[in-house]
């Protein structure tokens, strides 16, 4: 694998999943509620349960899985 901008490569030689950390799935998390209009801030997704927030992730994969399955393209 080749870094934008870079002419260095790295080997990467376990599986990615193990690689990345808690902080950098919690930032990835907080970056795809924002997307869909929750900022990480108080008063937004800082302040919802967590509970609240895996649901939210689940309906809409599963939304996402069903427009690509029925070609629906927003």
């Amino acid at each position: 694998m080749t870094c934008p901008g870079s002419q260095e490569q790295v080997e990467i030689t376990q599986c990615p999943l193990e690689i990345i950390t808690d902080d950098v799935w919690e930032v990835m998390h907080y970056a795809e509620l924002y997307a869909k209009g929750l900022p990480p801030v108080a008063g937004g997704a800082l302040n919802q349960a967590k509970q609240f927030t895996e649901a939210c992730r689940l309906i809409w994969a599963e939304e996402a899985m069903w427009k690509r399955k029925l070609k629906i393209y927003d």
